[in-house]
């Protein structure tokens, strides 16, 4: 009877693999998390706060880039392990066009970054939404999304980032538009607040993280009505997968800070004057 069971789920492991739900994830074992229910709990007014931008660069550094400060680049592993992730931009009318474009210039070096992690592999695409979702590239190398990040257009209307996650999780299922099968798999939602449909928006959200895929979130401004959103989108815990920026130009702070303390440089603004918006 046992050698049966033992058949019996070596052909389940088998068939989840050659559908491509199989993951690096599919293993961790699932985190329990209990939020208030109540929105206006003390609890997720903490994450009104918004922390130095030093402090919050070692946070991405450290709980989404995964890269050591003061990086030496290495020799690559034989077979490093795989990093696929899905960055969704917020391209609402309460962002600005100056606002949106400091954010991709931030989501552009972010990219570049990797070069600094010679021990992972990964692949980005990305997602822009305002009143619906479109798809602005699929999952390429990051130095090759790093230059396609630049060319997502504004386009302002409302806040539909129920619709911007559920075209995430499309890309993650169709394995022709280039996630790879025993990836990392990841969401970067860069939000500067409520949507239209809070509860949608949260449902979404459960509905990625219940197929392996860990959220982190750029929560953008000084005080972000309905943060409770925000920390019910984030994966468990809220304390490691949300990053808050009072600005874009403020996000695009924390990544220079990011690269200095890895040892890189941040050309960005080199060589020309960098207006603020």
């Amino acid at each position: 009877m046992s050698r049966f069971i033992l058949q019996i789920a070596v052909v389940v492991c088998l068939l989840i693999f050659l559908s491509g739900k199989c993951s690096a994830n599919f293993w961790r074992p699932a985190v329990v998390s209990t939020l208030p229910p109540n929105p206006d709990d003390d609890y997720y007014q903490t994450f009104q706060e918004v922390p130095p931008a030093s402090k919050t660069a070692t946070k991405l550094l450290t709980n989404f880039l995964r890269i050591p400060g003061k990086l030496q680049n290495g020799r690559r592993k034989r077979t490093p392990p795989t990093e696929d992730i899905v960055v969704v931009l917020d391209g609402s009318g309460s962002i600005g066009r100056c606002e949106f474009g400091k954010g991709k210039e931030a989501l552009k070096h972010m990219m570049q970054m990797a070069e600094n992690n010679p021990n992972v592999d990964t692949k980005y695409a990305a997602v822009s939404y305002s009143t619906i979702a479109v798809v602005d590239f699929k999952f390429f190398p990051y130095s090759t999304a790093a230059n396609k990040i630049m060319q997502i257009n504004y386009v302002g209307g409302t806040t539909n980032t129920e619709d911007g996650l559920a075209t995430a999780k499309r890309l993650f299922e169709d394995p022709s538009l280039g996630r790879r099968v025993m990836s990392r798999k990841m969401v970067l939602l860069v939000t500067d607040g409520q949507s239209d449909s809070p509860s949608l928006t949260i449902s979404k959200a459960k509905a990625l993280k219940g197929i392996g895929i860990d959220i982190y979130v750029v929560a953008v401004g000084s005080h972000i009505n309905g943060i409770d959103e925000m920390v019910k989108v984030a994966s468990f815990p809220p304390e490691n997968h949300m990053f808050r920026v009072q600005t874009l130009s403020g996000f695009k702070q924390v990544v220079k800070l990011a690269i200095e303390q890895i040892g890189g440089e941040y050309t960005v603004s080199s060589g020309h004057y960098d207006p603020p918006c």
